[in-house]
């Protein structure tokens, strides 16, 4: 093993797990609003990665440049998702938590089971190549190259993060989102509509999946069966930084990140364990997550 190699792996490792980041983030947002979650926020990864792809593909074969690609295609895939996230909330969420079941997350793995079998419908079953604006450019720093896209997505990650925090801590949703995530009944006592926040944050959460997919997509093969294992490697993030804490979710995305890209050197077949191999060593030791707020219980 040579140190080339352990810079490569670890910069790989803050890629994926910015990535990783972003696509938790939408599970933050939702449950400190409404405390649900949509556990097929990997296959609107999938959906977003894919949408984008073809809208990418499309503009350049009528000879559009490559970067009016990837802006249009990011656009699209921003209002498709944010619509889904819409759409998921008032059809799978909405009904069934009014009645205080649990039964919301079998909707929302049912939705996410359509979403897999639209897109096989759409796009198949085979994995697709997906291009990058940056084509294959990349930079060489003399003990090692890295690929322009690499640093795009990272960049765009602390973007993404440094605009959420603004969003919630200035803008008047942003402020109206954590007052109902603070006490609900308050917040509705001071005229915001609980109601109203949850589509919203819903709305935000497709929107980063989306996001996500898009910046991902070069980095992997797009296929419908792909959100699978970026769903759970983002629900593994948002448990390992704590799910109420943004900026313990975004260090815990480069942890994650950072860790199986590391196993991969001994061994690739480890990648896939590293998750959940971090998950139960942090819950063993912190049950609230890295960066989560613990909770005493009295008996």
């Amino acid at each position: 093993m040579e140190l080339t190699d352990i810079l490569k792996a670890l910069i790989n490792g803050l890629v994926y797990g910015s990535v990783y980041a972003i696509i938790a983030q939408g599970y933050y947002i939702t449950f400190i609003t409404t405390k649900t979650l949509n556990f097929g926020q990997g296959d609107f990864v999938m959906l977003g990665s894919l949408i984008g792809l073809s809208t990418f593909i499309t503009i350049t074969a009528t000879g559009g440049s490559v970067w009016i690609a990837f802006i249009a295609s990011l656009l699209l895939v921003i209002v498709i998702l944010g619509i889904c996230g819409w759409g998921l909330e008032q059809v799978a969420i909405r009904p069934l938590k009014s009645w205080h079941s649990i039964g919301w997350i079998l909707s929302t793995v049912a939705v996410s089971m359509i979403v897999r079998n639209v897109a096989m419908l759409i796009w198949g079953r085979d994995v697709l190549m997906a291009p990058s604006p940056f084509g294959r450019a990349i930079l060489d720093l003399g003990i090692m190259k890295i690929r322009y896209h690499d640093i795009f997505v990272l960049v765009s990650a602390v973007v993404i993060m440094l605009l959420l925090y603004v969003f919630l801590k200035k803008s008047l949703f942003g402020k109206a989102l954590e007052a109902v995530a603070f006490n609900r009944d308050a917040a509705s006592l001071m005229g915001i509509n609980p109601r109203l926040m949850a589509s919203i944050a819903f709305i935000i959460a497709g929107i980063l999946a989306g996001v996500g997919g898009v910046l991902v997509g070069p980095m992997v093969h797009p296929g419908a069966f792909i959100g699978l294992f970026l769903g759970l490697k983002a629900f593994a993030v948002a448990i390992i930084g704590g799910i109420e804490n943004p900026r313990g979710i975004f260090i815990g995305g480069l942890l994650l990140g950072v860790l199986e890209n590391l196993f991969t050197l001994y061994s690739t077949s480890m990648k896939e364990a590293a998750a959940f191999f971090l998950i139960l060593v942090i819950l063993a030791v912190l049950p609230q997550g890295l960066f989560g707020k613990r909770v005493k219980e009295k008996f």
